[in-house]
């Protein structure tokens, strides 16, 4: 039995992606437009206090009771029925606050409408671009400044020759080959680009217990990829990267740079 590697791809994660211009600009364009549509559907959604009570308050009093230790006291004497019910109070009282909130918010002012929402949007645009920069761009790039690691990936794995195109300077990579079942490139595709995000972004967060981390979304890689995959193309992927395996894994080299890593390749006779 011989182990046939198809493609290696090993792609740098950025420590920062610059956000295009024109993406703020239409994430604020975009939102503040939408500004009288969310009203309706928050005054559709919660019409009066009753609503909102029974939608949200005891759905969320009754989800948080279980979190409390039933022998807890607080220092101010509070038991745990205590709690739960001053923290009920609170929510349910807070519905007129939050009502007389989202109406100045909304309420046309000098003809324009839902004029405080659309300051706070501007205000909150830079903010924005720097989260965004520092977040999910990192794993997806952009039309503009060229795509990142999470579609690069997902399309070197159903064999898409678009991707080789999308590397960067310093990445290694060889011809793209699909691991796809006849038929289910797209859904294969879509299926690992929002992995590969979802898994990158849990990484950047863990922080110090990025190796813990880093291990916990390889695992996750591995049982999606193999589920996923035509076994007459590839073998089950592994969470621990080994020279005649296929994986899709998360490191950090020598300067603590995050890396994609991906093997794969075929067992044959």
């Amino acid at each position: 039995m011989a182990f046939e590697k198809k493609f290696e791809l090993k792609l740098y994660v950025p420590e920062n992606w610059e956000v295009a211009g024109h993406m703020a600009d239409n994430w604020e364009k975009n939102l503040g437009n939408a500004g009288e549509l969310i009203k309706d559907k928050l005054d559709e959604k919660f019409p009066d206090d009753g609503t909102f009570i029974r939608d949200l308050v005891n759905p969320s009093s009754t989800g948080y009771a279980p979190m409390l230790n039933p022998s807890f006291i607080s220092k101010s004497e509070h038991n745990t029925n205590n709690i739960r019910s001053i923290r009920q109070g609170n929510l349910a009282g807070a519905f007129l606050r939050w009502k007389e909130n989202m109406t100045k918010a909304f309420e046309t002012v000098g003809g324009v409408a839902a004029k405080f929402f659309k300051e706070r949007i501007a205000a909150a645009k830079d903010r924005w671009a720097l989260k965004a920069g520092a977040g999910i761009l990192r794993f997806t790039g952009d039309k503009i400044r060229g795509r990142s690691v999470a579609p690069i990936t997902a399309h070197y794995l159903v064999g898409d020759m678009r991707a080789i195109g999308w590397m960067s300077q310093g990445d290694e990579a060889q011809m793209p080959y699909s691991i796809a079942r006849d038929g289910e490139r797209p859904a294969v595709k879509a299926a690992i680009l929002n992995r590969i995000v979802q898994g990158g972004l849990m990484v950047v967060k863990a922080g110090p217990e990025a190796t813990d981390e880093i291990l916990r979304q390889n695992t996750i890689n591995a049982a999606l990829l193999s589920g996923l995959r035509d076994p007459a193309k590839a073998d089950a992927f592994v969470a621990v990267p080994a020279v005649d395996k296929c994986y899709c894994a998360w490191e950090t080299d020598p300067e603590g740079r995050l890396i994609l890593h991906t093997l794969v390749g075929l067992t044959t006779p």
